[in-house]
């Protein structure tokens, strides 16, 4: 028995869709992951409501701003629909859609915890209190961390502009494809992590 290796040292590349398709379908799994994250939230709002047998769900005067909390929504919905449709219109632009994204979400971020100012209840307060603190918090850090995937898509798109070069990937597919499709992906996710911050105001202000 004789083994030997190939006779050429090429490797064979890989289909130039192969890379935007893995962009493609790693924006839609994160999709999942976040789900499974927030759900608990659902899941302990409507559970810890339910079963209320110390009658412990609200302790004293727990009444988040109503006005704050469409506030903050309206912000994290529209810059993602903003940014959403950009990818996915050729009549508007990803760069103005990907900085609108950006400042709408920070002035989110920045209201929400500016919210926590101005509450009458603390965590403790309550059922209720804690998955309220507990939800929002969270969704904001994990807004700054997904925001962060929209900038970088941004900054290189500018950079492409204002450049006008397209830099070597390694990969048998051009820069700019692959950044068309990073903005699709991030796109995708962050309309629907938007989706959540929809969810958690029916949930937190309307549901309770």
């Amino acid at each position: 028995m004789e083994a030997s290796a190939p006779a050429t040292h090429g490797v064979e590349a890989e289909p130039p869709q192969w890379q935007p398709r893995a962009i493609w379908v790693g924006g839609r799994l994160l999709c999942g992951s976040i789900s499974f994250f927030f759900a608990s939230f659902v899941f302990a709002f409507f559970y810890l409501q339910a079963l209320d047998v110390n009658h412990n769900w609200k302790i004293g005067p727990v009444h988040p701003a109503k006005g704050l909390g469409i506030s903050i929504m309206a912000l994290f919905v529209v810059g993602a629909v903003i940014y959403r449709l950009a990818a996915k219109r050729p009549e508007v632009d990803e760069l103005a859609g990907g900085v609108i994204a950006i400042l709408f979400t920070l002035a989110a971020v920045a209201l929400q915890f500016f919210e926590y100012t101005k509450l009458d209840f603390g965590a403790a307060n309550g059922g209720y209190a804690a998955v309220f603190f507990g939800w929002t918090s969270l969704y904001a850090i994990v807004a700054l961390l997904g925001i962060y995937w929209v900038e970088t898509q941004t900054a290189s798109l500018w950079r492409l502009r204002r450049e006008g070069e397209r830099r070597h990937t390694e990969l048998p597919v051009d820069e700019e494809t692959l950044l068309r499709a990073g903005i699709e992906a991030s796109s995708f996710y962050w309309a629907y992590f938007a989706a959540i911050a929809f969810l958690a105001w029916i949930i937190l202000y309307y549901a309770s």
